[in-house]
């Protein structure tokens, strides 16, 4: 922090990230050195058994040596240097840049003399007897010179950014961040040639070009005004994970002094945390009846069965492979498949998944689609004769479309009838759920089977994607259908505005399983993590290849308690001092009529602000609407310590969960895991057979 500036050119690596791979690089050196000099002397004599050319293999050895030498006496400074201040303190690293270019130098006249020596090799220039070891040792060391020099191009090719910092004159003005000024259009048109680079080779559709533009313009809003490295950033979540886990001791403590103290899951608010940017109202309502745990773990199973075999294998491939079988239409390409089934693989792998995990027949099927585009989605329509409900499953992110519409996350208007005017929900999602409803218009799947199973209720289900995807269609289903009901489970957090929001309550069941990191995850909660990312980095006092030293310490072995007792890298920030200097972007929720920190108690009286002297109003972009989740949450937590389970086994607690729970994310190594389907499945299965006992 910030970017090294080498050659004029700006990299991803940072002063201080040389410290790790300069200790590497001075061990093999160093090895080398050893082992070539202690050769070197001890078979000097071997010289005379060359016919020609043994001063010439004696000058390469020595001069080969010498070059060693120095490199390794730069690469030791480099490393003295890089390890010096703080990951925000750069004053005692500002050698670094001129040290790195005197490396660089280094490494002309190393390929300048293994160039030389291996011209003298393929000339016959030097020529010894056979077993001879200095000659042995001439080839070894221009092996390990192009080996080591080959790995130095593929660092800088992948290390240099070609990000060019526009000038940020004019840095004063309200529009100097907005997408149509010359340093937000920069970042923008950045960003969509990287989605293109990636994607060019796997995605080509109509829909590409403005999902491309959209990703783009999502990225280019978080890190367009910050000036991190990827180092940095894996710094900074080590820092907030031991805060969490020093908030989680802290908590732990208390809830023994108090036994009446609600389950809860600690969200390091206390670094640097913004200003609450409220919650939704509490409803006095009472909670729909059919909201239950035994039935959401019911249709979770519908929901799993959507993403077809991967899921399904993933973890138990011999085991999964058995209960597929009997279900598996071998060279189905070659013969009539079923009419309801569309875009299936040869041996019919989804649907035989399907049917597995769900227990349904062929009877039951009405259509099922494994068509997949961007803002186009899998899903399939069955008929649950186990509940009397038509059943509609929408399939989460299992390819690189699905992320590319989970990414499409700025908010769009949901026009339908029975919600209240100022409704919004995930652009990529609106689209997938419009997508979705197409189809089931098209083929009457939805129609046709509640006319053949008269007095049945319709269901919408998914997980994840599925699931904000589920919640859209719900509401555009709910005028033809008053009363379907949606079972989404982790759903993103970034799905609903308020007033949407507040309408999903009556009909949508969200299930969110431990320390998943999608239904906290918004534009919002990423901009307060970037907020929080910045206070750690400021308030830290230890150089950054110490923390990540002891980052991967605690993901090998876990944090002990002397580690929390006795560390001291996380602190909480200066309230005399600002968080961060004027140029860095940083922001703050604050009151836009008085100018001053306040608690809120309405989102309407909320705005985030950049900090600046002038006080300027501007709202990062696509944070205008704060987003939420969707319907009555219930919020399934281990009841095991991270020590003592995988974050899947054990056994689960749950609870009625409120939205602000949920409004900011907690780093966690089960934040990815508490994702998968199958955890929640199993979460799940747990609290439902607690919930049938305590009946």
């Amino acid at each position: 922090m910030p970017a090294l500036v080498v050659f004029q050119q700006r990299w991803r690596i940072g002063s201080d990230d040389f410290v790790i791979p300069g200790i590497i690089e001075v061990l093999v050196r160093a090895g080398w050195l050893g082992l070539v000099l202690a050769l070197f002397i001890h078979h000097e004599s071997d010289t005379s058994r060359c016919s020609h050319g043994s001063d010439l293999l004696r000058l390469f050895l020595v001069g080969a040596m010498v070059l060693l030498g120095v490199t390794l006496i730069v690469t030791i400074i480099l490393v003295i240097f890089s390890s010096r201040g703080t990951i925000m303190n750069t004053e005692p690293r500002k050698r670094v840049a001129d040290l790195l270019v005197i490396r660089v130098l280094l490494g002309v006249p190393e390929i300048a003399w293994n160039a030389m020596g291996l011209v003298w090799l393929l000339n016959n220039q030097v020529s010894c007897e056979e077993g001879t070891v200095l000659p042995i040792l001439m080839k070894a060391l221009m092996i390990y010179t192009w080996v080591a020099i080959g790995l130095i191009i593929i660092g800088i090719m992948l290390l240099f950014d070609s990000m060019k910092r526009p000038s940020r004159q004019g840095a004063n003005d309200n529009n100097y961040l907005m997408e149509s000024s010359p340093l937000g259009a920069h970042y923008i048109n950045l960003w969509e040639k990287r989605c293109r680079v990636l994607c060019c080779f796997t995605i080509r559709d109509e829909n590409s070009s403005e999902a491309f533009k959209n990703v783009a313009d999502v990225f280019a809003s978080l890190f367009e005004d910050i000036d991190l490295v990827a180092s940095d950033v894996a710094a900074a979540l080590v820092l907030l994970r031991l805060k969490r886990k020093q908030e989680e001791r802290r908590e732990e403590s208390r809830r023994k002094t108090n036994l009446h103290l609600p389950l809860s899951r600690s969200s390091t608010a206390s670094i640097g945390a913004l200003e609450s940017e409220g919650d939704l109202p509490q409803q006095q309502c009472p909670r729909p009846e059919w909201m239950k745990v035994g039935t959401a773990y019911h249709f979770m199973k519908f929901a799993m069965a959507s993403y077809g075999w991967p899921w399904f294998m993933y973890g138990r491939f011999c085991r999964a492979t058995c209960y597929l079988w009997k279900n598996l239409q071998c060279c189905s390409c070659v013969r009539h498949s079923p009419p309801y089934v569309l875009q299936d693989n040869c041996c019919m792998c989804h649907t035989a998944a399907l049917k597995t995990i769900t227990g349904l027949t062929e009877e039951n099927i009405t259509y099922i689609t494994f068509h997949n585009k961007i803002y186009e989605v899998p899903f399939f329509v069955a008929i649950d004769d186990d509940t009397g409900n038509v059943v509609v499953a929408i399939r989460g992110t299992l390819s690189l479309q699905d992320a590319i519409t989970d990414l499409t996350a700025q908010c769009t208007h949901v026009e339908c009838e029975g919600l209240p005017d100022g409704c919004f929900a995930h652009k990529g999602m609106v689209h997938a759920a419009k997508f979705v409803l197409q189809r089931l218009e098209e083929t009457r799947a939805v129609a046709d089977a509640l006319l053949a199973r008269n007095g049945y209720g319709l269901v919408i289900t998914g997980h994840s994607l599925g699931a904000g995807t589920a919640v859209v269609l719900a509401a555009m289903m709910r005028p033809q259908y008053p009363g379907l009901k949606c079972f989404a489970f982790s759903p993103p957090g970034g799905l609903c505005s308020k007033e949407f929001a507040l309408a999903t309550k009556s009909f949508v069941m969200s299930v969110i399983v431990g320390d998943d990191l999608v239904p906290r995850l918004s534009l919002n909660s990423l901009h307060d993590l970037r907020h929080k990312i910045m206070c750690v980095l400021d308030t830290c006092k230890q150089p950054k290849y110490r923390v990540l030293a002891q980052g991967c310490w605690y993901m090998l072995f876990g944090i002990s308690l002397s580690s929390l007792n006795t560390s001291c890298t996380v602190e909480s920030p200066s309230q005399d001092r600002p968080l961060l200097d004027n140029s860095s972007g940083s922001y703050t929720y604050i009151n836009p009529v008085f100018g001053f920190h306040e608690e809120q108690e309405s989102l309407d009286d909320v705005q985030v602000v950049f900090s600046n002297e002038d006080r300027r109003s501007q709202v990062p972009r696509h944070t205008e609407v704060p987003m939420f989740l969707p319907g009555r949450v219930l919020y399934c937590i281990p009841s095991v310590s991270e020590e003592e389970g995988d974050g899947s086994a054990g056994h689960w607690d749950y609870q009625w969960g409120e939205v602000k729970q949920f409004s900011q994310i907690l780093i966690s190594p089960f934040m990815l895991r508490h994702h998968f389907p199958q955890v929640v499945l199993a979460a799940l299965e747990d609290v439902a057979k607690q919930a049938s006992e305590s009946t």
